[in-house]
């Protein structure tokens, strides 16, 4: 790997790292208490080893009584309640304090991708998107409710520990001092391999998401063309690869819990080993009184394996770090994306049919390569636009900088004499009714799909959108009315049906401004009809800008613009010239 990669990879961790813990603060109550928890925990630990050590020494050293010996007896099934009550409190504490963390961020990329606009989101593997907002928020969930807390707790518990045996066995505490940091060394050598291969299954998982969903969103389209059968395959490689990437992360994992343990085992067993050896009257050093008694060394052995607990715990978490850091890089640059949609302003237009002028307008997705160059087009109030062109001549785009969508790179766009970026533009796309190729049927009932257009629209005016839609018939026949369920889990619509039920929504929107992105495309002769019957209705008095292929709505319209190459190649009110020749070679009829 050269130097110039490894520099980025430390600077883009060192950026993850400064973003996870900015976003703790969404938690800072609950992670306060799963470490005042932890602490606690530690103190019990220490507490329940002294009663332990000191009732075996009283027993067998000096043959005290079960009588003599009540409180102790007493306190120690308290102190064992106290520390499973704060093991409890700390894992409770920190699944809260991670819960808080993934809802609010959750809501912060909810929040940027709405603000990012639709033209961000569609430069976005949708499958790959919604693999970031669900599996890799949640992929912080195990550092931000063990790990983090743990890491606090890994030096202050031990800490603990290491001043209890201090004060009754230097020799003891030195060995325990000595062979603590070959834990958290060999967690970190381990680790550093497990970020990599973290990050990779990550990004192979949202890879592997976008694939499932272009898949099902396209199984239509492979079985018209009998190709669905071999997409069979294609799925299994793909699967099958996340698993050994997922079985890789995993076998990391397990080998660092191995090497944690190994380690602990030696540490341990170096600490039996002197005080056996103490005991026996080998070595006659370490213990602050001269000789080593039972007492002492037993407690600093039951101390051994609970000193090494705190670092084993963070070295078992270690992986949860990893994965949090490679999620991390995924998300921070939704949060860090910059919109191509103006920000706007708070000029409230109109609610009439506006004027509206493209003057030089140019716009760039990337620097240097144009989609529309030098756009000068004035429409006037009440005027029905029809803007045609081949595929990828920047027809979408000119829409999407009409709705404010995209910001043009040069020139200006006017609404009624206001630069578009003046305008409040919330209270723009309120003037706004939109109708496209594709129109969106949500799983819900058949209201709710109708208000997407207005909120506030009662059950009668429902109605009668659906009957200047055509579809009076089909209602009749739905059982529940307008709460039938639509979509997934519902009933579903034909194309024909769904193109009017848009048309519904077109009617309860009653905009002064009417974008059209291919209203009829792909439908038959008799549907397009009645489709453009009641576009034609809805038209009157409006401003109308229609996208299309299709010579049909041409009858509709007062004015053709062609598209060819991003620039205004021709302009006329009737199907004539480059027009006509654009209709004969590339339209559809």
């Amino acid at each position: 790997m050269s130097a110039s990669n490894e520099t980025a990879e430390f600077s883009a961790e060192i950026a993850a790292k400064r973003w996870l813990r900015e976003i703790q603060v969404f938690s800072r109550p609950w992670a306060g208490l799963a470490i005042v928890a932890g602490l606690l925990q530690g103190l019990a630990i220490v507490v329940q080893c002294g009663l332990m050590a000191y009732l075996l020494q009283a027993l067998i050293m000096e043959k005290a009584a079960f009588s003599a010996l009540t409180a102790p007896w007493l306190a120690l099934p308290l102190v064992f309640a106290l520390r499973a009550l704060a093991s409890w409190a700390k894992d409770e504490a920190g699944s809260r304090a991670s819960a808080q963390v993934r809802t609010r961020l959750r809501e912060q990329l909810l929040d940027k991708v709405h603000a990012l606009g639709p033209a961000w989101r569609a430069t976005q593997a949708g499958g790959a998107l919604v693999s970031k907002l669900l599996e890799q928020v949640d992929a912080i969930d195990g550092y931000m409710a063990r790990y983090r807390p743990q890491m606090i707790l890994a030096a202050a518990v031990p800490l603990m520990i290491l001043i209890a045996a201090f004060a009754f066995n230097w020799a003891a505490g030195l060995i325990l001092l000595v062979t603590a940091p070959l834990i958290p060394v060999f967690m970190t050598l381990v680790g550093m391999g497990a970020k990599a291969r973290q990050t990779r299954q990550l990004q192979a998982l949202s890879r592997m998401s976008g694939h499932f969903l272009d898949l099902i969103r396209g199984m239509g389209s492979l079985r018209l063309v009998d190709a669905h059968r071999a997409q069979t395959s294609k799925v299994e490689q793909v699967a099958e690869d996340f698993r050994i990437r997922t079985m890789s992360v995993l076998r990391i994992a397990f080998l660092s819990s191995s090497v944690l343990e190994f380690f602990t085992s030696v540490a341990i067993a170096i600490t039996a080993v002197y005080f056996g050896f103490s005991l026996l009257g080998v070595l006659q050093f370490g213990d602050w009184q001269g000789k080593v008694g039972l007492g002492s060394a037993f407690f600093i052995l039951l101390l051994a394996p609970e000193f090494y607990w705190p670092l084993r715990e963070l070295g078992t978490h270690y992986h949860a770090r990893a994965e949090a850091l490679a999620a991390a890089g995924q998300l921070m640059p939704i949060l860090q994306a910059q919109s191509p949609q103006p920000v706007g302003g708070a000029f409230v237009p109109a609610n009439t049919a506006p004027a509206v002028r493209f003057e030089q307008v140019a716009f760039a997705h990337v620097p240097g390569v144009p989609v529309l160059q030098d756009i000068s087009l004035a429409i006037r109030p009440g005027e029905k636009l029809a803007v045609v062109g081949a595929s990828g001549a920047g027809k979408t785009t000119l829409l999407r900088l009409l709705l404010g969508q995209l910001s043009p790179t040069a020139g200006a766009i006017t609404i009624d004499n206001q630069n578009l970026a003046n305008l409040d533009l919330a209270a723009w796309r309120e003037r706004i009714g939109w109708m496209g190729q594709h129109p969106r049927l949500i799983a819900a009932s058949l209201a709710d799909n109708l208000r997407v257009a207005r909120h506030e629209a009662d059950d009668a005016a429902l109605q009668q959108a659906l009957a200047f839609a055509g579809l009076q018939e089909w209602f009749a026949g739905l059982p529940q009315g307008l709460a039938t369920p639509l979509g997934e889990g519902g009933r579903q619509l034909s194309g024909g049906q769904l193109r009017r039920l848009a048309l519904a929504r077109v009617w309860l929107r009653d905009a002064p401004l009417l974008l059209l992105d291919e209203p009829t495309a792909s439908l038959d002769h008799e549907t397009e009809a009645v489709i453009m019957a009641g576009l034609a209705t809805l038209s009157a008095n409006r401003t109308v800008v229609m996208l299309t292929h299709r010579a049909a709505p041409m009858a509709l319209m007062d004015r053709i613009v062609l598209l060819r190459q991003g620039h205004i190649a021709a302009s006329a009110n009737s199907l004539t010239g480059p027009i006509a020749e654009f209709f004969a070679t590339e339209g559809e009829a």
